[in-house]
């Protein structure tokens, strides 16, 4: 059997529609569900995240989960009264408008 016959050949292991495996350098793992929803940022938005991390991190004394850290920031932007206007004017900067 040569290199070609092992891409071709179908995979042994049953995979499930709608779960999510990962490779762990000899086969597919299943991934644990997960509460948590991916969410794109901006890479700019991701640093900002970071830096409050980091922030909060010296301050409690240990590293904080960087998504515990991100929905807090989210939570905590529905108290400004201004964000559909901050909303604007970041699309604005993004976009060139």
């Amino acid at each position: 059997m040569n290199a070609i016959d092992n891409v071709t050949k179908p995979i042994a292991t049953a995979y499930h529609k709608g779960k999510i495996y990962q490779w762990n350098g000899q086969e597919f793992l299943e991934l644990e569900p997960s509460d948590l929803i991916k969410l794109p940022i901006s890479e700019e938005a991701h640093e900002a995240v970071k830096s409050v991390r980091k922030v909060v991190s010296q301050i409690v004394g240990t590293r904080v989960e960087l998504s515990m850290v991100a929905s807090a920031m989210l939570l905590a932007a529905l108290e400004v009264t201004d964000m559909p206007e901050r909303v604007k004017q970041y699309g604005a900067r993004i976009f060139g408008a």
